[in-house]
């Protein structure tokens, strides 16, 4: 008899009836679930929730900070960090068996997995026909973006579109599929999500949507360099009826009065002293040694990435701090810089419980995308122009005019380092535009070399499933 465990706490939260937070099912049988609307709903939360892992380190709440961004040239291991695997790779010294990126690929699939037996077993509830397409696409939605991640980390990756309760080895050993087939179904997947609503309210809030979709595929198509279709997607999202916009000021991004706004197209949701649902990136980028404040004091942001804003980038002080004042000695403490994004004044005491949602994606990279793929396609016409320095007036910057193609190129690349920092995108960005190494290497990461393009196949799987080959450099 086939049993679903759903470990019900996780980065996506909603509240009433279909809320994240709550748990449907520890222990189930599935003869005796997916019978009503409600096991419909429960089944796609457990979907949202399962970036779940022991501890609660979730992807979006901090694990692909430590799994791969901690890689790029925005941000090191801060001196606090015992973790010998985060200590390595953070310099791009880390093996096969390193533990983040073990785990990565392991919650990955917890997701997926969960992902392939909402669509499985949805279709046949007998429920609100309406609500059940709904539930079905939001679930082939979270099933694009985890591919999404996994195929720009590994490439080729097994492609498992069944529900896999069985312990049959034919089941479970699955050969890695081409990253062009992968592809493909993160592509349809995406298309079938624009169906869904164009925005949410109360309790829904957070939740997937159609323009979120058309962002995410729009991002899929930059990726491949198909400048056509990553202009037109993009497109699609600024003038669709879904009210993006920039916010005027800056700072609201990261404002927790401002939670899925205008410009928040889809978020990592958090949530204050509500298990554990906070955002745990605040506490590891604030510094310890402030009386009152309950640190972690891990993450840290490359020696010179703060130099990187001119004094007039309103984005500065909204990405850095470098004070903070005492909660119980009401004395100022200064710092190096550290990332401030996601720090939240009214959690000072315990940052863990920060309620700032983590952007997944918004609308100033869309901005961008467009901008990038109009530029690589036709050379800086004025709507790409105009589309980057949005952006720029926003953050309190001169217009861009007057650029060659390639200079614009550099100018969209540094405004995407600036506007999306510490927000999961630098090593992404690297990655893609076959900058990595380069890049690195002029950071002092000087171990950098061709093979980290690509993330080694965890040695734990590669002992389980005899039909996985391993990456390049990795052997």
């Amino acid at each position: 008899m086939k049993k679903l465990f759903f470990l019900i706490l996780g980065i996506f939260s909603f509240t009433a009836c279909t809320d994240l937070n709550e748990d449907p099912a520890s222990l189930i049988t599935t003869e005796q679930f997916y019978k009503t609307e409600s096991d419909a709903l429960a089944a796609v939360t457990a979907v949202y929730n399962a970036a779940l892992n022991n501890g609660g380190l979730t992807m979006y709440n901090r694990l692909f900070h430590l799994a791969f961004e901690i890689m790029s040239d925005d941000a090191i291991a801060g001196l606090r960090v015992t973790n010998a695997d985060v200590r390595t790779i953070s310099v791009l010294a880390h093996s096969t068996t390193n533990d983040r990126v073990d785990e990565l690929w392991r919650e990955s699939y917890v997701a997926i997995n969960r992902a392939n037996i909402a669509i499985a077993r949805i279709p046949g509830i007998e429920m609100d026909a309406a609500l059940r397409t709904r539930l079905v696409n939001e679930a082939k939605f979270l099933r694009a973006l985890t591919y999404f991640n996994m195929v720009r980390l590994w490439g080729d990756v097994p492609l498992i579109l069944e529900e896999n309760g069985s312990l049959n080895n034919e089941a479970i050993q699955v050969a890695r599929a081409p990253k062009e087939e992968v592809y493909k179904q993160i592509i349809r997947d995406l298309t079938d999500a624009e169906a869904l609503p164009n925005s949410f309210t109360g309790a829904n809030a957070g939740r997937a949507t159609g323009g979120a979709a058309k962002s995410i595929l729009a991002k899929v198509y930059l990726t491949r360099q198909e400048w056509d279709k990553a202009a037109s997607k993009s497109l699609e999202v600024i003038n669709g009826p879904y009210g993006y916009d920039l916010f005027e000021n800056f700072a609201d991004v990261f404002n927790v009065a401002t939670k899925n706004g205008k410009e928040h197209i889809f978020s990592a949701q958090c949530k204050s002293n509500v298990n554990g649902q906070g955002n745990r990136l605040a506490s590891s980028a604030t510094p310890v040694g402030i009386p009152g404040v309950a640190s972690a004091g891990t993450d840290e942001p490359q020696a010179d990435v703060y130099k990187l804003f001119s004094e007039k980038d309103k984005r500065r002080e909204v990405t850095f701090f470098t004070s903070l004042v005492s909660p119980t000695t009401g004395k100022e403490i200064t710092f190096p810089p550290r990332f401030f994004k996601y720090f939240d004044p009214a959690q000072i005491v315990n940052p863990t419980e920060s309620a700032k949602n983590i952007p997944v994606i918004r609308f100033a990279e869309i901005l961008l995308i467009y901008a990038e793929a109009v530029n690589e396609a036709s050379g800086p016409t004025a709507d790409a122009l105009a589309a980057v320095n949005r952006v720029r007036k926003r953050a309190g910057l001169d217009a861009l005019a007057g650029l060659t193609k390639d200079q614009f190129r550099e100018a969209i690349y540094l405004e995407r380092r600036l506007e999306l920092m510490f927000e999961f995108q630098r090593w992404f960005d690297l990655v893609r535009t076959k900058r990595m190494v380069t890049a690195l290497h002029a950071a002092g990461k000087t171990n950098a070399a061709e093979k980290h393009y690509l993330h080694p196949i965890p040695q734990r799987e590669m002992d389980l499933n005899p039909k996985l080959v391993q990456n390049p450099g990795w052997e």
